[in-house]
C-alpha cells in the first residue's frame, strides 16, 4: 500500500475512534461525529447525529478554528428548527406542503436521523473542534452543559412570540376600524414604526421582541395586500394573516419554557 494511503487510513481510524469515544462521554442528546474541510469552498461540513430518543428542535455548537498562522477563532452556531416545523404543520395538506417536504421533511430532527450542517470558514484552516452543548426536545426538555446558550435559545423563541402577538393584535386593531380605507397598510406602517421605535432604544436582552420579524410581517402584509383589488378581498387576507399568527402563537408558546433535564446539573 502506497504510504500515502497507509497515512490517511491510520488518521481516518483515530478520527473514528475518537468520535466513539466522545460520543460514549457526551451528556448531550447529539453529537458531532466528524468533520470533513473543503478547502476550495472554505466550507466544513459537520456531521452530526440525534442520539437521542426524542425529536430536537434547536441545538448549539460551540466551535474552536485552528489557522495555519496560529489564529483560533471561538464562536457558536445556533440551529433553530421550530420555524420549519411549525411551517410544515402549517402547510399540511396543500401543495406547497408537498414541496415543502421534500426539501425540509417536517421540520424536525428525528431520533437516529444524520445530518450535515456546513459552517464556512477563513482560508488557511488546518482544524476545527465542535461540540453540541445544547439540545432542546419537542417535549419541552433540553440538555445543556452552556446554560447560557440554552437561555438565548428560550429568549429568541419569546422574543418570536412577543413579535407575532404585538403583529396580530396590530392588525385586528386595523380591521376593528371600519372607516380606515386601507387597513393594510396601516398595519404594515405600525409594525414598522413599533419595530423602528424597538431599535432606537438600549436593550439588555431581546425576549420582549424581535424587530427583524416585526418587519418581516410588515412586509408579508404589504405584499399580500397588493394582490388584491377589493377593500373586501384586502381585509379577508388580512384577517386570515391574524388568524395564522394567533395558530402559531398557540404552537410556539409551548417552546418557550425548557425545562432542563439532561447534562451538568
Amino acid at each position: 500500500m502506497p504510504h500515502g494511503k497507509m497515512v490517511r487510513c491510520f488518521v481516518l481510524a483515530l478520527v473514528a475512534v475518537f468520535a466513539t469515544v466522545s460520543w460514549a462521554q457526551s451528556p448531550i442528546g447529539a453529537v458531532v461525529q466528524t468533520w470533513t474541510h473543503d478547502p476550495a469552498t472554505n466550507l466544513v461540513t459537520l456531521k452530526i447525529v440525534n442520539r437521542s430518543h426524542k425529536d430536537i428542535t434547536a441545538f448549539n455548537i460551540a466551535i474552536k478554528e485552528t489557522y495555519a498562522d496560529g489564529h483560533v477563532s471561538e464562536h457558536e452556531l445556533l440551529e433553530e428548527l421550530i420555524g420549519k416545523i411549525l411551517r410544515a404543520k402549517e402547510l399540511q395538506g396543500t401543495p406547497q406542503g408537498e414541496s415543502f417536504r421534500e426539501q425540509f421533511g417536517d421540520g424536525g430532527f428525528h431520533p437516529g436521523e444524520v445530518r450535515d450542517e456546513l459552517l464556512p470558514v477563513a482560508p488557511g484552516l488546518t482544524n476545527v473542534e465542535a461540540v453540541i452543548d445544547v439540545v432542546t426536545y419537542t417535549d419541552s426538555t433540553a440538555d445543556s452543559a452552556n446554560n447560557d446558550g440554552l437561555q438565548r435559545i428560550v429568549d429568541e423563541r419569546k422574543a418570536t412570540v412577543a413579535s407575532k402577538t404585538m403583529a396580530r393584535d396590530i392588525i385586528r386593531a386595523a380591521l376593528a376600524d371600519p372607516n380606515d380605507a386601507d387597513p393594510s397598510t396601516t398595519a404594515s406602517k405600525k409594525m414598522r414604526d413599533q419595530a423602528k421605535a424597538w431599535n432606537a432604544r438600549s436593550h439588555t436582552t431581546i425576549d420582549d421582541l424581535e424587530p427583524t420579524a416585526l418587519e418581516s410581517m410588515a412586509d408579508e402584509v404589504t405584499v399580500s395586500s397588493r394582490r388584491h383589488n377589493k377593500l373586501n378581498d384586502k381585509r379577508d387576507a388580512l384577517k386570515q394573516f391574524a388568524d395564522r399568527e394567533d395558530v402559531q402563537i398557540s404552537m410556539l408558546a409551548v417552546h418557550t419554557s425548557v425545562k432542563k433535564t439532561g447534562g451538568p446539573q
